[in-house]
């Protein structure tokens, strides 16, 4: 992979493949800071990295790390890691979520997948388990396991986004719900 790409650049991917044509082949902005949803869901991010730099979930043993910028030399992309605890010998990823829908699904798998390898390739430390909070309505904790297999399927996800930016070729995608709140809906054929 010749790009530096980011891990929002492959969950973007994930989401809808033509998000990565539109964006970063044709170069289209996505305006979604205009979002009352994204809009939302920074304030929160903002809010809670600043108001609770100390605070840990309490059963959680080791040292509480935010905000890490990392890169992956191997892989050739960069991401940030919000909130980790850093053990004797592991790490465990904390991600925070704002949000209606309570699913760990293709997104959010590929977001904690390359995590994992960032955190493992920079720390040094195995990453097996990760916490997403999802913290809207009301506070869930939702705990994933970080096997081989999704670690895998994120790498691929990233491989996906570099193809096509490689090719400048538009994807398939289907059309579905998630195309309704979507910023390139008006110009996706």
């Amino acid at each position: 992979m010749s790009n530096c790409l980011s891990v929002t650049n492959a969950v973007e991917h994930a989401f809808c493949p033509r998000f990565t044509y539109f964006q970063l082949v044709l170069g289209i902005e996505q305006r979604e800071g205009k979002r009352g949803t994204v809009q939302s869901g920074r304030a929160f991010h903002s809010r809670h990295s600043t108001t609770n730099k100390t605070y840990k979930i309490k059963r959680l043993d080791g040292i509480k790390q935010t905000e890490l910028l990392l890169y992956s030399k191997k892989y050739s992309f960069s991401g940030k890691i919000d909130e980790a605890i850093e053990g004797e010998d592991q790490m465990l990823i904390i991600e925070r979520k704002y949000s209606d829908y309570i699913i760990v699904g293709l997104t959010l798998k590929t977001q904690l997948g390359l995590l994992a390898i960032l955190a493992e390739e920079n720390i040094g430390k195995k990453v097996n388990q990760a916490i997403v909070v999802f913290d809207k309505k009301g506070r869930v904790e939702v705990q994933v396991n970080i096997t081989e297999k999704i670690k895998q399927n994120a790498l691929l996800m990233l491989q996906k986004t570099s193809h096509i930016i490689e090719t400048g070729r538009m994807p398939y995608s289907k059309h579905d719900n998630r195309c309704l709140n979507c910023c390139y809906r008006k110009i996706c054929p």
